[in-house]
């Protein structure tokens, strides 16, 4: 049976995880609105690129450019978004199950984050490019890195057809794996006449504002995915860590218990022993 000092001992120890705990959980929490703010600014400034480009497109027509051209043949890729680190309940273990569901629908895979290859290592899949070690609030250079990784092999022929599995956030308690066609881009842009009023000059020409343009929009929407999956990991690191919060409560808790129960029957039992001790004398 265990002493009472013991006891002592483990609550101490499950005291001090429950302080790192906590602390995981608001540097989380803290994170998550300037995130959602961020995600939010993105979506906001590729409103306004999508309205230029609307009205450039009058004069300007877009079907044969590289990012928007729809091919017949070759390979099919798919970026899986995950992260570096895990205390995020089984967010990237669900972003692996969806993978490994469609894993046939793709021949080659570009891992972002140690925790996808990780994953796809463990399934002795190949991968054909892996990103990893990105920040807790990855730098627009880090996340250029990846897209110029992926527009040059679509540019190449690498493959066909690029598309993306990530945790979309819905709320704090929830995010979702989607997966989202990324090339070639399916701009959407209206179909009803565009006012060609607005836009007289072109310099250097109507093409090279265009295809500027849209590959703006295209790295803002890539950008945007990137956030919302750190978006995710950080809502889903939030809560795992209060549920976790909440058991290592539960486990001192009962320790207290517990020790005081062995100390009071030890100190019960030292008493009985010095009365007999007495009685003898």
């Amino acid at each position: 049976m265990k002493t009472y000092l013991n006891y002592k001992n483990q609550i101490q120890g499950f005291s001090d995880v429950a302080d790192t705990v906590k602390i995981v959980e608001k540097i989380a929490a803290s994170r998550i609105h300037f995130l959602k703010q961020k995600t939010a600014n993105l979506n906001i400034y590729a409103a306004e690129i999508k309205k230029v480009m609307a009205r450039l497109s009058v004069f300007h027509q877009k079907k044969e450019h590289p990012f928007l051209k729809k091919r017949k043949s070759g390979k099919k890729a798919l970026v899986i978004l995950a992260g570096d680190k895990g205390l995020v309940g089984g967010l990237w273990h669900g972003i692996a199950a969806a993978f490994l569901e469609n894993r046939k629908s793709y021949q080659s895979i570009i891992a972002v984050g140690a925790k996808a290859q990780n994953y796809l290592k463990e399934e002795a899949l190949p991968i054909a490019k892996s990103f990893a070690g990105l920040s807790d609030n990855p730098a627009k250079e880090e996340i250029e890195q990846i897209a110029n990784y992926i527009f040059a092999e679509f540019r190449k022929g690498g493959f066909w057809q690029a598309d993306i599995l990530y945790p979309r956030f819905i709320s704090l308690a929830q995010q979702q794996n989607e997966f989202i066609q990324f090339l070639p881009f399916d701009f959407g842009l209206s179909k009803e006449k565009q006012e060609a009023a607005g836009l007289p000059i072109f310099e250097p020409s109507k093409k090279a504002i265009f295809d500027k343009l849209l590959q703006k929009y295209i790295r803002v929407f890539f950008h945007k995915i990137m956030m919302e999956t750190k978006l995710s990991e950080l809502a889903a690191r939030t809560v795992a860590m209060e549920h976790a919060s909440v058991k290592t409560d539960e486990f001192v808790q009962k320790f207290i218990f517990d020790y005081k129960k062995e100390r009071l029957r030890f100190m019960t039992q030292k008493q009985m022993e010095s009365f007999a001790a007495h009685k003898i004398i």
